[in-house]
């Protein structure tokens, strides 16, 4: 990897354009103005001179290609906005990017460097240990990704000791490390990346990556649409095994018990990543209470009397987080009016709740394991709720029971 570190201190010369501007409020308006254009440009231009300065010149290349673009201006110029961190990926890691992917997408591009630039300066200090996570907000907010309350689609991250400088990006398929104490430069604190990270999944991405054949059987039935469509659902998924080991119970269960089962691992609403889910009172999309424990072998999710250990936690959806578990949460129980307020509190919390763009730090032990694992959102949200979030919800909610259900009854 030959990258100049030291070319990008050059960047430590020229000032931010926010802390330029600042400096000058006593200007008119008009030249206020005008000097904040021209500081925000002879900064893009000062990072972009760095970057291939630094033989990172694919992702100068990329950055250069969004400059025309709206989007891309607009986030280009948030980089002299307050300190930021960057992971930069490498020429290796761009020429290792799916031929799938286009790149000369200007849209596309604009959403994947927004997702490897975080608010704040972060560095390992800030980082949970692992099995913990660290949730970062990035600045990648617009279309697909963008979440109620405009919040940003975050990075999970994590480091293997308490006194790890190095820590990892936690990806669904892989780890990506950030090494050392990375680069200062002006406001940014730069670190050099081996991949380029990958987009928040949508629903039938993730489906597709961890249950492929009830992704098929969605696919076929038409719902993956408005599947993608809902916002703020937080899954706790069952894994093939987990599945496999109740088959003769689900069986005898009927279509409306297996909607409320499927109801009862979700949180429809609210987007509940695992630093948050030990400290608050959660009700699943039927209306029943989630209880949840952590000790020394993991953390464990409780519905009614059932009880499943999250295996793999923080999976980042465009519209939500899943959380994988290895147990089937057989709770036929529902209350549709709970189901209704908690879906109302929870969509109006997400809705008008800040958040520090500093560290969010996990207090849970999930476990990260690898293997499949089962997409499965609920479908009963309950009939009260289907009334309050109007047709689409109707739509989606009545259908994912029926297919994911159907699903299940033909295995």
């Amino acid at each position: 990897m030959h990258v100049k570190l030291s070319t990008l201190a050059a960047l430590a010369l020229t000032a931010p354009f926010g802390y330029a501007q600042s400096s000058s409020a006593s200007a008119s308006g008009a030249a206020s103005s005008g000097s904040a254009s021209s500081s925000s440009s002879g900064y893009i231009q000062a990072v972009l001179g760095a970057l291939q300065s630094a033989n990172l010149t694919m992702l100068a290349s990329a950055a250069e290609k969004i400059a025309n673009s709206t989007d891309g201006m607009m986030l280009l110029s948030s980089l002299g906005n307050g300190n930021k961190t960057v992971f930069a990926p490498t020429n290796s890691a761009f020429s290792n990017v799916s031929s799938s992917v286009d790149l000369n997408n200007a849209t596309l591009v604009t959403e994947i460097l927004a997702y490897h630039i975080l608010n704040n300066t972060w560095s390992g200090a800030a980082v949970a240990t692992s099995p913990n996570h660290t949730i970062a907000r990035t600045l990648l907010n617009m279309g697909m990704y963008a979440l109620p309350g405009n919040k940003s689609a975050p990075l999970v991250l994590s480091k293997m000791s308490s006194n790890a400088s190095d820590f990892m990006i936690v990806e669904p398929m892989m780890n990506v490390t950030a090494m050392g104490n990375g680069t200062t430069a002006a406001n940014l604190k730069i670190y050099i990346i081996d991949e380029v990270l990958m987009l928040p999944l949508n629903v039938s991405g993730a489906a597709m990556e961890f249950v492929p054949s009830l992704a098929g059987v969605v696919e076929k039935a038409g719902l993956l649409e408005p599947l993608e469509m809902a916002e703020a659902i937080t899954v706790f998924a069952p894994n093939d095994a987990a599945i496999s080991a109740v088959m003769s119970q689900v069986g005898q269960l009927n279509s409306s018990m297996i909607q409320t089962v499927l109801a009862n691992h979700v949180i429809n609403g609210s987007i509940v990543y695992s630093p948050d889910l030990s400290s608050g009172n959660y009700t699943s999309a039927a209306g029943e209470p989630f209880k949840f424990m952590t000790n020394s072998s993991g953390t464990y999710v409780m519905s009614a009397n059932s009880t499943a250990m999250i295996v793999q936690s923080d999976i980042i959806l465009n519209n939500g987080v899943m959380h994988i578990i290895d147990g089937l949460l057989l709770n036929t129980m529902s209350d549709p009016s709970a189901a209704a307020s908690a879906y109302s509190s929870g969509i109006n919390n997400q809705m008008t709740m800040t958040e520090a763009t500093g560290a969010m730090t996990a207090a849970t032990s999930a476990a990260q394991t690898s293997g499949s694992g089962s997409s499965t959102s609920g479908a009963a949200f309950t009939r009260a709720q289907l009334v309050s979030q109007g047709g689409m919800g109707s739509i989606l909610l009545g259908a994912i029971g029926a297919v994911v259900g159907g699903a299940w009854l033909l295995m």
